[in-house]
């Protein structure tokens, strides 16, 4: 990647990350089961989950009413945002597992290919959380529960599970064409993730789309392929 926007992950190119912004919208007492897809590789159809961590972007922007999140680069975009300060807004990618209320493995939803690939938008102090349990949970091996206790102010928390259902996967050649599906929704993903972070615009452009009215694009929701990997869910969690 490359103009306003910075990559980083867990230790990596992370100093200074912090600040609030609006994360994943996560409903009130559910609990999901998460993977990372974003890793070192993806652009080749080949994620490195053994690499140090998942891949992240982030910048400091505002909430533009008729534009959506732009990057802030200054006073003057301060000042089109009506004085608010900027805040971190840190973007990743993300598969959410399908799941019961608590939080177990829906197998037979699974073996449907129910499953979701999607940005996801989180504050600074959530990802120093998040780069706490890949300290002793790296994300390549371990997924992780996500529970929502308040969805209007997004109040969650992390535990690390087992073992990695994305890894398995990657794993199973009986998977292959699961996974090419999976990995090719998640690149298209990745190319718009910097909408969802902030849109890098120009003042100029800004007070056009203002004038001309409008909103920026929604988020981005991708589903992966049927396939049948009930019977490998069932080894991968009985282990």
């Amino acid at each position: 990647m490359s103009g306003a926007y910075r990559e980083f992950t867990f230790g990596e190119g992370d100093a200074g990350v912090g600040g609030k912004s609006k994360p994943f919208k996560a409903d009130a007492n559910r609990s999901y089961r998460v993977s990372f897809v974003w890793w070192k590789g993806l652009d080749q159809g080949k994620p490195d989950l053994d690499s140090p961590g998942p891949i992240f972007v982030g910048e400091d922007a505002n909430f533009i009413p008729g534009v959506g999140y732009v990057i802030n680069k200054g006073p003057e975009y301060t000042k089109l945002a009506g004085g608010e300060a900027p805040r971190k807004r840190i973007g990743s990618v993300i598969v959410v597992w399908p799941t019961d209320k608590q939080g177990q493995v829906d197998k037979s939803a699974l073996s449907r290919g129910d499953v979701e690939i999607l940005p996801w938008i989180i504050s600074g102090d959530k990802f120093v959380s998040l780069k706490a349990i890949n300290a002793e949970f790296p994300f390549g091996s371990h997924d992780f529960t996500l529970s929502c206790s308040d969805a209007q102010y997004q109040k969650m928390t992390f535990t690390p599970c087992r073992d990695s259902l994305l890894r398995a996967l990657l794993g199973n050649p009986k998977a292959g064409s699961i996974v090419t599906d999976m990995i090719a929704k998640a690149q298209v993903v990745v190319s718009k993730i910097m909408d969802h972070v902030g849109r890098d615009m120009t003042p100029q452009q800004i007070r056009e789309k203002l004038a001309g009215g409008g909103a920026s694009p929604g988020p981005v929701v991708e589903t992966m392929a049927t396939g049948d990997i009930d019977s490998m869910v069932d080894n991968m969690l009985d282990n």
